[in-house]
């Protein structure tokens, strides 16, 4: 069975043989099958004076399946050819006062996948004096853009894509912001499937 050649499509390890049931559908069966032994071989060892030159099998019965197996090391998680929908979400927020302010973007549905293509966000004034685009897994931040903010509607991008598992958060996270303090914040990906 031929290799399959892009494994890049996948998260999680994809079996590079996939299972397949293959009917039988010849008018002739199969009745033998030729062999041509290398004699001595460490593989197939031929010390008989006339060598095996056929195997005899018998012919499957009409309507059943020849079935093949694949063993999985891992199980692929989602195929990255196959979106089941797209984001696109835009998220105004105004912060009550605390001087640390975490704003919730978007959350990844329950059996799903989230692929982040973009995410940009600015703030209407020039209070916070730094940005950080996090994944939130649990309670767990993984922190992937971290820099300063200088001014009011001062744009911050991220255009590099992101796997996010199901319940993972996107957040933008803006630090000493002041009470009435309005952040804004824009996402787009794919949403696939979870095997």
């Amino acid at each position: 069975m031929a290799k399959e050649p892009d494994q890049t499509r996948w998260v999680g390890i994809r079996p590079t043989d996939p299972a397949e049931n293959i009917p039988v559908t010849e008018s002739s069966p199969l009745t033998s099958i030729e062999v041509e032994p290398t004699p001595g071989s460490a593989d197939f060892p031929v010390t008989e004076s006339a060598p095996l030159t056929s195997i005899k099998v018998s012919p499957l019965l009409a309507g059943t399946t020849f079935k093949t197996e694949t063993q999985k090391r891992t199980p692929a998680v989602c195929d990255l050819q196959a979106p089941e929908s797209f984001v696109r979400r835009s998220d105004l927020q105004m912060n009550v006062g605390a001087p640390n302010y975490d704003q919730d973007v978007y959350t990844v549905a329950a059996g799903k996948v989230f692929k982040i293509e973009l995410l940009s966000a600015y703030c209407f004034q020039a209070t916070p004096t730094l940005i950080n685009f996090v994944l939130v897994s649990g309670v767990t931040e993984y922190s992937f853009y971290y820099t300063s903010y200088g001014g009011a509607f001062e744009k911050h991008l991220w255009s590099i894509p992101i796997i996010f598992n199901e319940n993972e958060k996107v957040r933008v996270k803006w630090t000493t912001t002041l009470a009435a303090t309005n952040v804004f914040a824009a996402i787009f990906g794919h949403v696939f499937d979870k095997y």
